[in-house]
């Protein structure tokens, strides 16, 4: 008996210690100078069109303490050659050395977080990509309802692209109808 339970507990431990690396994974930690910064997304996953934020954790690694008031750090978003700056905001009360600039991503890929400016003496300048954004349709259920009036538009484009191939067939159908007329007329001449 005793031998199971500690067999389980064995293995309840190893897929523990397995699954924990993966939920770090949507973070990224970097040291800068004496802190290190943990950066990534406020909610996660990420999804287009949805709002969200860059999350930032600051901590002094020598004292592992949060660290406050980086009104000097600034935070831009770049992905398929923009950039956008954000304003930094604290995440709130209860976490300091927490922070958040908020965006909505308005594509699916990969987002790169410039870092630049000061930590309270410390010079700043580094990027990290962060979790890619995926698309809603990965997280609906049930499927998406198609809308009526896209539906619609699509069926007049349909038609008026069927409408001008009849009218341009009715064309050439005609011109070669007269050009048969007219070599036929010549080879009874």
């Amino acid at each position: 008996m005793r031998a199971k339970i500690l067999s389980r507990a064995v293995i309840a431990a190893v897929l523990l210690a397995l699954a924990l690396p993966l939920v770090a994974l949507a973070h990224t930690s970097i040291d800068v100078g004496p802190y290190t910064l943990e950066i990534g997304w406020v909610d996660e996953p990420p999804i287009v069109g949805m709002k969200n934020a860059v999350f930032i954790s600051i901590t002094n690694k020598d004292t592992n303490k949060p660290v406050e008031g980086v009104s000097t750090l600034e935070v831009t978003i770049s992905t398929g050659g923009r950039d956008r700056k954000l304003e930094v905001r604290p995440l709130s009360e209860d976490h300091p050395g927490q922070y958040a600039a908020d965006f909505i991503p308005t594509r699916r890929g990969t987002y790169t977080v410039k870092l630049s400016g000061k930590i309270e003496t410390t010079d700043v300048n580094t990027s990290v990509d962060i979790e890619e954004v995926a698309d809603a349709s990965s997280l609906e259920f049930p499927e998406a309802q198609v809308d009526p009036q896209k539906s619609i538009d699509d069926l007049r484009n349909e038609i008026s692209t069927t409408r001008t191939f009849a009218v341009a067939g009715a064309a050439l159908g005609t011109i070669g109808l007269v050009l048969a007329g007219v070599a036929l007329g010549r080879k009874r001449r």
